[in-house]
């Protein structure tokens, strides 16, 4: 069990320095570059205290920055004597090895040189100025010279390269996990870039892309990719089959169905036996989506009741409401008020007076609408 949690936003104020025997930070440029491109990629680490332990050329740069607050990874059970001498050891391991996201950066780029650099080498052993020898039918590249080079790289008489696809593709993979971590870990790599997809994802679901946010500042205190990508992914399933089962232009059988779904995934106890159960889940119900979209009538809206459209846009709203309600409960307005910045306060703030002045013009349809009916009667 880890010994300490994530917090997402820790006010860079409260934070105590402590003491280092490194007097000077050096040159912080090119860190204050990189965090103002991407990002805080590592939490700062402190005690419960609030003490200091690791991050202190980070904390310098966000606190220049701007920053009122950072992430921390809060360790527990460590006395600040200790958290000095952990201090001090950060400081003098900054050029260890790359932090998982650093490594799955790394790796984006190099798959993408890789791979121009195989589709360059496959053009020129496949199309390239071809010359025949006088004496036998061996295609040379280029005259005899550059023929030599191409037997060394694997021309002629080496296996021909592999087509474009997922072998291609599995092979540059395979190269660039290498070429970043030493072994072929491109499995956690490309975990690790997914998951910093649906994080900058706007299409997904907010509570999705905290998880994965999450996940990454995680993920680099420990290394450990797997359990984390698979708890994201999950999530992410069982947004989609809740989104499914609550979207009001779904066909109640797509809608019943992903319902009944959703229940059998969660009552898998294991995650990896959900995450299975919740793959054969978007298939069956997916399937249901299509067949139900090749059967639906194209002719529009039916007559058949004048208030059809309005009480479909009303389920819509209702449904919308519901997914979020609540929310002020979940939520805490100190943290909102002190941290938000001018844009979110700006959403917040509009979400809100909006709301009002529709729930006003409704109320008084509303009432209309019951003098009316109490006039008729």
């Amino acid at each position: 069990m880890s010994r300490g949690h994530l917090v997402l936003e820790h006010a860079t104020d409260q934070i105590i320095d402590g003491h280092s025997y490194r007097r000077d930070l050096g040159e912080l440029e090119e860190l204050t570059e990189s965090i103002r491109r991407f990002g805080l990629l590592s939490p700062i680490v402190i005690t419960t205290g609030n003490v200091l332990i690791s991050g202190n050329r980070r904390l310098a740069v966000m606190r220049a920055l701007g920053h009122r607050t950072v992430p921390v990874w809060v360790v527990q059970g460590v006395s600040d004597k200790l958290s000095t001498v952990l201090a001090i050891q950060d400081e003098n391991t900054l050029h260890k090895m790359l932090t998982p996201i650093e490594q799955a950066e790394l790796y984006e780029e190099l798959k993408q040189l890789y791979a121009e650099e195989n589709a360059r080498k496959q053009e020129s052993t496949q199309f390239g100025s071809l010359t025949r020898t006088p004496d036998t039918n061996v295609h040379v590249e280029g005259g005899e010279e550059s023929g030599v080079r191409g037997s060394e790289h694997g021309g002629v008489d080496s296996t021909p390269p592999q087509p474009a696809g997922t072998g291609a593709g599995g092979k540059t993979r395979i190269q660039a996990a290498k070429a970043v971590t030493g072994r072929d870990s491109h499995s956690m790599l490309d975990q690790v870039v997914e998951l910093k997809q649906i994080a900058a994802s706007d299409a997904e679901h907010p509570e999705v892309r905290q998880a994965a946010a999450e996940a990454l500042l995680e993920l680099n205190t420990d290394g450990k990719v797997n359990g984390r990508y698979l708890r994201v992914k999950l999530l992410q399933a069982l947004n989609t089959l809740d989104r499914w089962a609550l979207d009001p232009d779904e066909p109640d059988a797509v809608r019943e169905a992903a319902a009944a779904e959703l229940e059998l995934v969660k009552a898998q106890e294991h995650p990896k036996d959900a995450m299975k159960e919740v793959t054969r889940a978007l298939s069956r119900v997916g399937q249901l989506r299509k067949d139900a979209a090749a059967l639906a009538p194209r002719e529009g809206w039916k007559d058949a009741d004048p208030l059809l459209r309005q009480k479909h846009a009303i389920r819509k709203l209702v449904d919308l409401l519901r997914r979020e309600h609540g929310w002020w409960d979940r939520y805490n307005p100190t943290d909102f008020g002190q941290y938000a910045d001018a844009e979110q306060w700006e959403l917040v703030q509009t979400y809100i007076t909006e709301t009002a002045t529709f729930l006003d013009q409704a109320r008084t349809a509303r009432m209309t609408s019951e003098e009316n009916a109490d006039a008729d009667v």
